[in-house]
């Protein structure tokens, strides 16, 4: 199939900068290519990954020894499937290859509320469901009414409801499910003031440069911040013998900035590797990093807080190719 490439280097394609080659390569721009290249990979026995905007993902400097499908917004696309919801709701539907930066644009020009929290996050569609993107306390959950998805397995298209998402922390089904491709996703929105919208947004858009600055090659946050419900987490004992914690008691998540930076790992480097000085869950590349410096410092900070904490840290950032 001469749409499909091979060993094509997917670091251009990364936030990070980062990644070995693909021994397979295409791009998507609709969803009867997106069944085209997976009946392709299953006919050929090829593992399929797919990349959106390239954020939140490490790829091994290995590569990837199967296809890659980089969504892409088709050429002749050009708005939004803006319809009535009930009351004061519009819903909007949305293809998984679309960046999360232009739905917002888009829906505060006219005056519908609901993303605004999420402004300056990079990536796709696809890539905030999937990974339940958050900031500020809110997430993608909050908005999705509806998900559709490719099954790979028998290539079919399956709908979603947004508790058959199940949505949780930085997670959903379709995390950890590699038989499953989406492809779209409905959205509600409220209708607002748009001087308010505006405000609300410029608001957070400060916060996000003031807390995590702009420009650099990374990932985002490395780690999930670390949930008091978590089952192998004893929150009374971890108060009792950890007195910087009491700061977190009353909320839901312990900061895993704050604990890199208490340990003593905030602008720590290997290689071109970095904890960043402003975010220290923001792990950069400085220069021309390798994957494994990346793992190798990433593996340093989980140890050091195991060694205080007992508990380890989850990476936030999926891992591909290792």
């Amino acid at each position: 199939m001469n749409k499909i490439q091979k060993n094509v280097l997917l670091s251009p394609y990364t936030t990070f900068g980062i990644g070995g080659t693909a021994k397979y390569f295409a791009e998507a721009r609709s969803v009867e290519e997106v069944k085209e290249f997976c009946d392709w990979a299953k006919k050929n026995d090829s593992q399929v990954f797919v990349l959106g905007g390239g954020s939140n993902v490490l790829i091994s400097d290995k590569g990837f020894e199967g296809l890659v499908i980089k969504l892409k917004e088709p050429e002749d696309f050009d708005k939004f499937h803006f319809y009535a919801g009930p009351r004061n709701t519009k819903f909007v539907k949305v293809w998984a290859g679309s960046f999360l930066s232009k739905l917002i644009a888009e829906t505060v020009a006219v005056g519908l509320t609901g993303l605004e929290w999420a402004v300056g996050i990079p990536g796709t569609i696809g890539g905030a469901v999937c990974g339940n993107a958050g900031a500020f306390g809110l997430e993608t959950a909050n908005s999705v009414q509806t998900v559709e998805a490719l099954d790979c397995d028998n290539l079919t298209i399956k709908q979603f409801n947004n508790s058959g998402c199940d949505f949780c922390y930085r997670s959903s089904v379709f995390k950890y499910s590699d038989n499953l491709i989406i492809l779209s996703a409905v959205f509600s929105f409220k209708k607002e003031d748009k001087k308010d919208i505006q405000k609300r947004l410029i608001d957070y858009a400060k916060q996000r440069t003031q807390s995590f600055g702009a420009g650099q090659k990374c990932a985002g946050c490395f780690f999930k911040n670390v949930n008091w419900k978590r089952k192998d987490i004893n929150k009374n004992k971890l108060l009792e013998n950890f007195p910087e914690l009491k700061q977190f008691s009353d909320k839901p998540k312990i900061s895993t900035g704050f604990l890199i930076d208490f340990v003593g790992l905030k602008g720590k480097k290997i290689g071109d590797a970095a904890v960043s000085d402003e975010h220290a869950n923001f792990i950069l590349n400085t220069g021309n990093a390798k994957a494994e410096e990346i793992m190798m410092l990433s593996g340093l900070i989980k140890d050091k807080i195991y060694s205080r904490y007992g508990f380890l840290l989850e990476e936030e950032v999926k891992l591909v190719g290792f």
